[in-house]
């Protein structure tokens, strides 16, 4: 009887780990897999604590709940991860408007998306210590948010794009002022990368006719990223990236520039994909403990790659290099999700995003 019992024991969690094995082999964001993403956003958009405060207090008077400030993105650990949680839900709403979430996303966006809470979002960054508050990456992501409200032909979405609007064009003017004053662009693995930020305001400005904002992006870009070469690939990622520096670069130009114009440029920024000069990039990260929640950033930079190496492929007219950087793209994605949910709070707050925003490219 007990050996029998050990049997069953034994081919329950041997079937458990081959539908495991299956999903992440078969990995498309269809409205199952959409509703085991969003659960993520959906439950740090309102949650206050732990929660690290990005901005400078100038006097006692500004000793006050972060969530009094910003009472629009508050929650999910940071301002920056809070709105682009708010960008999850709203594409997930868009893309599966009868999921079983759905009442409960419009719920949230209702309230952290009113008219009043956004004026005092509004009101929050003019003040001079939040002038550089959130630059650029917080600022690409509402900036994302807000094109996906105002390209959907959703009634509520029409009025939350309205109330987010002004806040969205006055960071899109910062932007400008801040490119105006910016000598070199700035190229990390984290937040502050110029490139990244970049793809995120070409696609809003594109999607939203900004071509004050789109002029501006290409100018800079051309500038500054046209005669890189030979990008160090072997000395990433650095042990907490969640980005990669020469992906976001290849990432942007590909959008850019026209297919010829960006054949040559990435035949010297990537002279060689052999293993010798492209190999940091076509094994997925090592990551000996997710719940770190910096250490944690490599399963993000996972899915960062899986998206920017596609980018890179869809442009190439090498087929042989396309689909070897599709593959490396692919096998990126399925170690990401398979680590994703094992990261605890500081990586669950954050790369439901990453996720989505890969699968949904």
């Amino acid at each position: 009887m007990r050996i029998t019992f050990f049997i069953i024991i034994f081919l329950f969690i041997s079937c458990r780990s081959n539908i495991n094995k299956i999903d992440i082999e078969e990995l498309r964001l269809d409205e199952k897999l959409a509703s085991d993403l969003i659960q993520l956003s959906i439950n740090c958009v309102d949650k206050k604590f732990p929660y690290k405060v990005g901005y400078r207090y100038i006097d006692s008077t500004w000793i006050r709940p972060h969530y009094k400030l910003t009472p629009s993105f508050y929650g999910c650990w940071d301002w920056h991860s809070a709105v682009h949680g708010h960008w999850s839900m709203v594409k997930i709403l868009k893309e599966f408007p009868n999921i079983k979430e759905a009442e409960t996303i419009r719920e949230k966006i209702r309230k952290n998306l009113s008219k009043n809470n956004l004026e005092k979002e509004f009101q929050f960054f003019q003040n001079d210590f939040a002038k550089g508050f959130e630059r650029t990456y917080g600022w690409a992501w509402l900036m994302l948010l807000y094109s996906e409200l105002e390209t959907w032909d959703d009634i509520e979405a029409k009025n939350w794009s309205k109330n987010l609007k002004p806040l969205v064009d006055l960071l899109s003017e910062r932007t400008i002022i801040f490119l105006n004053k910016l000598s070199k662009p700035l190229r990390p693995g984290t937040h502050a990368n110029t490139a990244f930020s970049f793809s995120l305001m070409y696609e809003y400005a594109q999607k939203t006719n900004n071509e004050k904002l789109l002029n501006k992006i290409k100018e800079y870009s051309i500038k500054h990223f046209s005669y890189d070469k030979n990008c160090p690939i072997n000395y990433e990622p650095s042990g907490t990236d969640f980005l990669s520096p020469c992906l976001a670069e290849a990432s942007l130009m590909s959008k850019i520039l026209s297919e010829r114009e960006f054949n040559n440029w990435l035949s010297k920024f990537f002279p060689s994909f052999k293993e010798e000069n492209f190999g940091s990039i076509i094994t997925p990260p090592e990551v000996l403990d997710p719940k770190d929640p910096g250490i944690g950033h490599l399963i993000g930079l996972m899915f960062h790659r899986a998206w920017t190496l596609n980018d890179v492929a869809n442009k190439i007219q090498n087929d042989d290099k396309k689909l070897f950087l599709y593959k490396i793209s692919k096998n990126h994605t399925k170690k990401g999700f398979e680590l994703m949910f094992d990261s605890g709070y500081g990586g669950e707050h954050w790369l439901a995003t990453f996720a989505i925003y890969n699968f949904t490219r």
